[in-house]
């Protein structure tokens, strides 16, 4: 008899002898283990340990989606205020640029813009909120960056052709002038922190 069909044999008749069962998502992967709310078979990879025990990711997911109420609306609202406020923060540390004290103050600075966005969305957030907070931090203290280069160029502008009347001045390009704001440590730090702390702000429970 072939071997093959004696496996077949004692497999039925042994019925402790179980098939092997897949994992539903990497249908390559065997395993045993299934989520303990809809039972979908799941590997290692796939299960999350959560206080109640494994659940597949689609189960947490779903649990997770029930705090998550913000609309695109409000997305837009955090993202422009993060970005206002950040880029108006930005300006004045780029004009301070003690390195030191940028550190010292971009925490709190972090703290306060997080709060105005949250209460301007009277505390909704979705699952993105972190990410678009940050986003608008970055995007806003880079701008607030570059403000501040253009209005450093404007004074030196406004006071060479106070010195030599009718000499021509050219206009600062925006790249040139993205790329100083670019090159100054302190701003690019305090960004850094700012964006850190907008984004662990969102992430917390409230």
């Amino acid at each position: 008899m072939p071997a093959s069909q004696k496996e077949l044999d004692v497999s039925e008749s042994n019925p402790l002898i179980e098939e092997p069962t897949f994992c539903e998502v990497h249908p390559s992967r065997e395993t045993s283990l299934r989520c303990n709310k809809c039972g979908r078979l799941m590997c290692a990879d796939c299960a999350v340990l959560t206080p109640v025990g494994y659940r597949c990711r689609e189960c947490v997911r779903q649990h997770e989606d029930k705090f998550f109420n913000a609309s695109q609306y409000d997305y837009a609202i955090v993202f422009a205020a993060c970005a206002a406020l950040s880029g108006l923060a930005g300006a004045i540390i780029s004009a301070i640029g003690f390195l030191f004290l940028v550190i010292i103050a971009a925490f709190p600075v972090g703290g306060a813009v997080s709060e105005v966005a949250l209460r301007l969305t009277q505390r909704r957030r979705g699952r993105y909120s972190g990410q678009i907070a940050a986003a608008g931090v970055v995007a806003g203290g880079i701008i607030g960056g570059v403000i501040r280069v253009y209005l450093s160029y404007g004074s030196a502008a406004a006071e060479l052709a106070r010195r030599a009347p009718g000499r021509d001045i050219p206009v600062l390009p925006l790249d040139t002038a993205l790329t100083t704001a670019l090159s100054d440590i302190s701003l690019l730090i305090f960004i850094g922190i700012v964006a850190f702390t907008v984004y662990g702000r969102f992430r917390m429970r409230i």
